[in-house]
């Protein structure tokens, strides 16, 4: 890695107010050649609007912006990448229809180099899908991909660019152990080249394993730049949050009453297969396993997204047909999906319908007629009750940040008041203080009497938060363990098929 102090990138008092909101107030930047720089703070404290500057994407009021000591105009996204900036964004860019080879190439389409050597790009593609251990197709469409690969597809991009400054946005949020080691690798490459780096994470884990310093944001200003090696984890949080957090994963003992879930021999050929497990009142069970391992599949198919092709599931031990979320949610089940973007809400529409979508009939009357008085009242106790960072109700959803729209799609379940939650990857993208909030809500969801099935790929999250945990290896469920003999270890063991 370089060691030298040369500064390839700054932001100079960088000054951006929108209605009724400073989203930063004189925030500076630095980031040395050859760094990786963490970026890091709540939701809703600058972060995106920063790099939205760097990236073209909209303009500050004031300050300015120096590429290797001069100052540079970046008027729109494409002169971002002209003077080596790439990005690769929490939500992917990239074009589902297409394949993979079209997708890494887009560019020769957009600048209209004519007819292109379809064989040396399939060629090119290959090597770069090997260089990051990725065992795809360069013909597979993006759509057939896992969320996991399609976020290696991004990586892979930005790496056929002559990039000078990376800037990665919650890079791992669907990456296996074994994707984020083989990602952490190709940034230390890139960074022995000289190449800067700006890693936007709220995993502190993984900051104080790859990063050399971090930039903390909050509310909007720059609380100070530190170097990792010499400052402690709770410190970093103290920065960001400007309070201690004194525990991550505050797991309640919750009495567990009656049985309410039950999945019997629950199979879709090729994905999972016989499936069985229970879940009781007041329990919360932690679902972990490797990319492919059939988790979020799972999940899908017994709220009704996908089809099964044997199997039962029982509610209060009677057996329900699920033909689509619409009998799940009848049959008092809600489900906070990993693709938030796509299927968690409606990006231009505002909070208040949004909180609203999965329980309209307790806000329509004639089946035409909508109280927007109540549905305004349920909007504000979620925005209330979830600390959703937002002038009002009334704005859309896509204005938030990505902490704040997780939060949306959770506040709309808590207004179904389902018993039985599915939460898929629940506080993928959202800060530390929102992450202790959302852990909070489950406990007191269970405190209330209801079920949890969680699913996460952070492991730390599942050992903490969970009274059994599920391990899924190939479609197929291999461990069922109590909390008190969850080990990390012998749960990374389960999932890689090593011995316990």
């Amino acid at each position: 890695m370089y060691q030298g102090n040369e500064i390839a990138l700054e932001m100079q008092g960088i000054t951006k107010v929108f209605p009724g909101v400073v989203a930063l107030n004189n925030v500076s930047l630095e980031v040395r050649r050859g760094e990786i720089h963490a970026l890091v703070g709540e939701n809703g404290a600058g972060k995106s609007t920063l790099m939205n500057i760097l990236g073209g994407v909209i303009q500050p009021d004031s300050g300015r912006i120096l590429i290797n000591g001069t100052e540079t105009s970046i008027p729109d996204p494409r002169a971002a990448q002209n003077v080596g900036i790439s990005f690769i964004h929490q939500e992917l860019a990239l074009f589902p229809d297409m394949p993979v080879v079209s997708n890494l190439f887009i560019e020769a389409f957009q600048n209209g180099r004519g007819i292109l050597n379809w064989k040396r790009l399939r060629s090119e593609t290959e090597e770069v899908l090997s260089r990051i251990g990725l065992n795809v197709s360069p013909t597979a469409t993006v759509r057939s991909l896992r969320m996991g690969e399609r976020q290696m597809i991004e990586i892979a991009r930005a790496l056929l660019r002559n990039t000078k400054v990376l800037v990665l946005d919650e890079p791992t949020s669907s990456l296996t152990e074994r994707e984020t080691k083989v990602l952490f690798g190709l940034m230390r490459e890139l960074a022995s080249r000289g190449v800067s780096i700006v890693y936007i994470s709220h995993r502190l884990d993984e900051i104080f394993e790859v990063c050399n310093r971090a930039t903390v944001l909050r509310d909007g200003q720059k609380v100070g730049t530190v170097d990792i090696a010499s400052t402690a984890k709770m410190e970093l949080i103290r920065m960001i949050v400007g309070r201690d957090l004194r525990e991550m994963f505050p797991k309640s003992n919750v009495p567990m009453n009656q049985e309410l879930l039950r999945v019997e021999g629950l199979t879709r050929r090729g994905v999972f297969e016989d499936i069985s497990f229970a879940l009781k009142a007041g329990e919360i069970v932690g679902i972990t396993g490797l990319m492919g391992s059939g988790r979020t599949e799972l999940a899908r198919a017994i709220f009704g997204l996908d089809p099964v092709d044997s199997g039962k599931v029982k509610v209060l031990g009677r057996p329900i047909s699920i033909r689509g979320p619409e009998d799940a949610i009848r049959n008092g089940f809600g489900f906070v999906t990993e693709d938030r973007r796509n299927e968690g809400f409606i990006a231009d529409k505002p909070i208040r319908m949004n909180i609203v979508l999965a329980s309209l009939h307790k806000f329509t009357k004639w089946g035409w007629w909508v109280d927007e008085k109540a549905q305004e009242r349920a909007a504000e106790r979620q925005i209330s009750n979830l600390r959703i960072a937002t002038p009002d109700s009334r704005r859309w959803v896509k204005y938030l940040s990505g902490g704040n729209q997780q939060k949306v799609v959770i506040g709309k379940w808590l207004e179904a008041e389902p018993k039985i939650f599915i939460l898929d990857e629940p506080t993928r993208g959202v800060d530390v203080g929102a992450k202790a909030e959302i852990h909070e809500i489950m406990n007191g969801l269970a405190q209330k009497g209801a079920a949890i099935l969680m699913i996460s790929s952070e492991l730390q999250e599942v050992l903490g938060m969970s009274d059994r945990i599920l391990v899924m290896r190939n479609g197929r469920l291999i461990a069922d363990l109590k909390r008190d003999e969850a080990t990390q270890e012998a749960v990374l063991a389960l999932e890689t098929g090593g011995d316990r």
